[in-house]
């Protein structure tokens, strides 16, 4: 299955550290952080890379030679959102499934694997986190999937999304369909909602959980428990 990797964004939390550096490049315990996804990913058997790149692109084909990693680099030119950064690896993917991670988050190698399903569903990433309203909440009905809340002042539940989609070609024709968000952007939530009114989407639910560098408090606690994640 083809990976793409969302890398594109300016990292404003993590200023000072993305001044001269893309947010997926800090660097972690001596190494970018995104060399231990890229890790993650080939012994999960993941090897069809693209990385959708944008601030600082200039920095990733040092990152990619520099350790050996082999991946395409797609400009994502604008900034207009999730499901706008997911039209430019169309051709990349094709009518082939693929996984979409966000390149500031870190998941397990058994988490990375349960998440290779071969069929023609999407497929949300989800865990169990203390503060839902902070995240994108998956609302359940049994089995089924049955809407996201972004963010959420109102509890709906404590089972949110966690920044890694497996998804087929059937995300385009939604992405062309949605419109521009209230925050002005073209957000991928959108689209899947289309896809969940088919009955199209399921979970599965990762066991290990996830690190994420989001800001610089962040730095600290991936560095703290990056060990439960990554083994070199």
């Amino acid at each position: 299955m083809k990976v793409v990797i969302l890398a594109a964004g300016k990292g404003t939390r993590l200023r000072p550290y993305t001044d001269d550096t893309p947010k997926a490049l800090v660097e972690i315990k001596g190494k970018p952080y995104l060399y231990y996804l890229m890790k993650n990913l080939l012994k999960s058997g993941f090897d069809d890379i693209c990385i959708l790149v944008g601030y600082k692109k200039e920095k990733f084909p040092e990152f990619l030679e520099n350790y050996g990693f082999e991946a395409q680099l797609i400009e994502q030119k604008e900034q207009k959102g999730t499901a706008d950064a997911v039209s430019y690896v169309k051709y990349f993917t094709g009518s082939d499934n693929f996984l979409l991670v966000y390149g500031d988050n870190l998941f397990s190698v058994s988490d990375l694997k349960s998440m290779d399903k071969d069929d023609e569903f999407t497929y949300l990433c989800g865990m169990k986190v203390e503060h839902p309203e902070k995240y994108g909440v998956i609302i359940m009905e049994g089995n089924n999937v049955v809407g996201i809340k972004e963010k959420p002042k109102e509890f709906y539940g404590n089972f949110v999304s966690a920044g890694m989609l497996k998804l087929t070609s059937e995300i385009y024709p939604c992405i062309d369909k949605i419109e521009v968000s209230p925050r002005g952007e073209f957000e991928l939530p959108d689209a899947i909602s289309m896809l969940i009114d088919e009955g199209k989407v399921k979970v599965n639910e990762v066991k290990d959980g996830r690190l994420d560098l989001g800001c610089v408090d962040d730095i600290k606690i991936v560095e703290d428990n990056l060990d439960d994640f990554y083994e070199d």
